[in-house]
């Protein structure tokens, strides 16, 4: 198969955890950021090592008011956003995508995967808002706003970026529950095409199973192009901080489905490690 897309790293925290590493903290891969930083060089070296051609940072769950209730400083805060870039490219990365999660990563509980925050919309902006114009200012190639459940905080996010004179191209990728619609309940097409309207690059998908996303693609073909990052297809056990139940394989008529499809970055998440992006690269 001709390779017709750029090949994106996996999930962070399968490569830490091969390195050695366990996460409990509601930090989960951002502590390191502060603990041990060069195991995040080096499990981003991995990646490349496996071929990735763009490295996300290990920000999707540092905030200010999640690393401040861990006993952070407002500097350290600060200080780990900008290492976080510079990490990437001290690991040689070709391309580096500064990473925005969601308010669901700080809350912690799962509600990624759900959506329909108990919060108004101005705190949203408040909670986004600083640690947006960190890594803008960082400079790094793309800004990825990963695992977006619903529409409300995507607008927000967009909105604020545009706010912020970005111009830096930004990709945003939606967490899903089926073929159709994301964790909200919200159709994927729509949230696609708000998406586009408000100056994202790319509109796709990440942290969902692989054998939802042609769907998912299908349903807003004319959105393109799209960035795919699928976890691994098991289920998040959030008691016990750990994925449970079967892996699936990315395999190749995945990724041929997904470029056909108008998939232009494609890798992993959640489970993907860089033996699976390596053999996306093969």
């Amino acid at each position: 198969m001709s390779k017709d897309y750029v090949l994106l790293d996996g999930g962070l925290a399968t490569a830490l955890e091969d390195l050695g590493n366990t996460f409990t903290s509601e930090l989960w891969t951002g502590e390191l950021l502060k603990s041990a930083p060069d195991q995040i060089r080096d499990a981003h070296a991995a990646f490349v090592q496996a071929g990735a051609q763009i490295i996300i940072t290990s920000t999707y769950q540092v905030s200010f008011p999640g690393c401040v209730a861990k006993g952070w400083t407002h500097q350290e805060v600060v200080d780990a956003l900008k290492l976080s870039v510079q990490l990437a490219r001290d690991a040689k990365a070709p391309l580096v995508a500064a990473s925005i999660g969601p308010y669901g990563a700080y809350l912690a509980d799962g509600s990624e995967y759900r959506g329909n925050y108990q919060v108004t919309e101005q705190e949203l902006i408040d909670f986004h808002k600083e640690r947006l114009e960190i890594l803008i200012a960082c400079e790094p190639d793309y800004i990825a706003i990963e695992t977006i459940p619903e529409i409300r905080e995507a607008r927000v996010l967009l909105n604020l970026i545009k706010e912020l004179n970005n111009q830096i191209p930004v990709w945003i990728a939606f967490s899903c529950k089926d073929e159709a619609h994301l964790c909200s309940g919200e159709d994927f097409n729509e949230a696609a095409r708000i998406s586009k309207e408000l100056g994202a690059e790319c509109v796709g998908i990440n942290c969902t199973s692989p054998e939802l996303v042609t769907g998912l693609l299908e349903s807003a073909k004319e959105y393109g192009p799209f960035v795919v990052y699928p976890n691994a297809g098991r289920t998040w056990n959030e008691k016990l901080k750990r994925l449970e139940g079967a892996a699936i394989k990315l395999s190749d008529q995945h990724i041929k489905e997904w470029a056909e499809c108008g998939a232009t970055i494609i890798g992993g998440c959640c489970g993907i490690g860089p033996k699976d992006i390596a053999q996306v690269q093969a």
